[in-house]
């Protein structure tokens, strides 16, 4: 009796030993898996960041090749049948940034997830610090209502620290679908100031805090 009793205790001690290594074993999984996912929600992240400052490059170039052609900026279009804000596609295509008779650049859809599902928009109502002249509107293609993530990730791209505070917009904000652009700059004096003592300058691509807001822009035609 008195070997078959530590038999079963060495039997039930060895089963709670699996048992400790089956759920530290799950453990450990379990942990792995959450990190992968959070480091691919970063990777993703840090593409949709790439892929916006690539687009912008990509439109400035377009519209480059517009005025080289003779195309006044006051004439340049962003017409597209992926934007309906912005006009009829084909009517002017010559001036169109996202015409292959105009400027020639390919339309990217707003990469998903970065966002509350706002389309791209372009405004010339806000002057980038540092950039141009610093005195009038600059032409920027925005991208509103980004997440904290993403703002960081592009903000990095733009020689920010991972902790810098996000640069400012408290006076008009640059994104406003009132003032999308249709030819039309804001005059000298009257174009949106950003906050300039809290950005790198010179601030051709950022992504500002407006409230409690973020919107990142990159500057296509600096003036």
């Amino acid at each position: 009796m008195k070997h078959s009793n530590h038999a079963e205790r060495g039997n039930v001690l060895f089963i709670l030993l699996i048992a400790v290594v089956l759920i530290a074993g799950l453990t450990y999984a379990i942990t792995s898996s959450n990190r992968g996912g959070e480091n691919l929600s970063a990777e993703k992240t840090l593409i949709a960041a790439d892929a916006m400052s690539s687009f912008g490059v990509d439109i400035k170039r377009g519209i480059e090749m517009l005025t080289r052609q003779g195309k006044s900026e006051s004439t340049i279009s962003f017409a597209s049948p992926s934007l309906s804000n912005y006009g009829t596609a084909d009517t002017t295509p010559d001036a169109e940034v996202f015409n292959i008779r105009g400027g020639g650049v390919a339309f990217v859809d707003v990469p998903s997830g970065i966002n509350d599902g706002s389309p791209w928009e372009f405004y010339g109502f806000t002057r980038a610090p540092g950039v141009g002249d610093d005195t009038q509107a600059d032409l920027m293609l925005v991208l509103p209502n980004v997440n904290q993530n993403f703002c960081k990730a592009y903000n990095r791209k733009a020689g920010y620290a991972d902790n810098a505070a996000i640069p400012t917009d408290s006076a008009a904000c640059l994104h406003d679908t009132s003032k999308r652009f249709s030819g039309t700059f804001a005059d000298t004096g009257t174009a949106n100031t950003m906050d300039t003592g809290t950005f790198r300058t010179p601030a051709g691509f950022a992504c500002v805090a407006c409230g409690t807001s973020y919107h990142a822009y990159y500057v296509i035609i600096d003036r």
